[in-house]
């Protein structure tokens, strides 16, 4: 339950950080918070099987990772510490999924995963327009391991 309870205040930080919505732009905060309340809660169910942790907050850290794109760089900085406990907890969950399949990370796995970490040792000490570079290539890294990991577990 003390999960629940964090990610409900890390769902909540998350939606005020990203402000209301710009003239012509629809914000997905519905989904934002649907798939926010899924990293924490306790539907564990997907494509069939139990115990897929990470499979369950997919949703979430895509929302997050589009909803991250679209702020400034000084914004990205005040969510750093966020960002980073999410990604720790996705990689968390991740990690024990694959351990319950018994499946070990191939090596394109590990060299995504390995970038993914290299970059949150990295991005809280950028600022400006590098900040916003690096955190679009990164995004672009959580994604591909998020599709990695799916791919993965549908073949289980």
């Amino acid at each position: 339950m003390r999960a629940m309870q964090w990610m409900l205040v890390l769902s909540g930080i998350a939606l005020a950080a990203c402000g209301g919505e710009k003239p012509g732009q629809q914000q997905p905060a519905g989904r934002a918070q649907e798939g926010m309340a899924e990293m924490g809660g306790d539907s564990m169910k997907m494509g069939g099987h139990m115990g897929m942790e990470g499979m369950s907050m997919m949703p979430a850290m895509r929302a997050h990772m589009d909803s991250t794109m679209r702020m400034s760089p000084e914004r990205m900085s005040g969510m750093m510490a966020m960002h980073e406990g999410m990604m720790s907890q996705m990689m968390d969950r991740m990690g024990a999924d694959m351990r319950g399949m018994k499946m070990s990370g191939n090596p394109e796995w590990t060299a995504l995963a390995d970038s993914v970490r290299r970059d949150l040792a990295d991005l809280p000490g950028l600022e400006g327009k590098e900040l916003s570079a690096r955190m679009q290539s990164h995004g672009d890294r959580v994604r591909r391991l998020l599709a990695m990991h799916e791919d993965m577990m549908k073949r289980m």
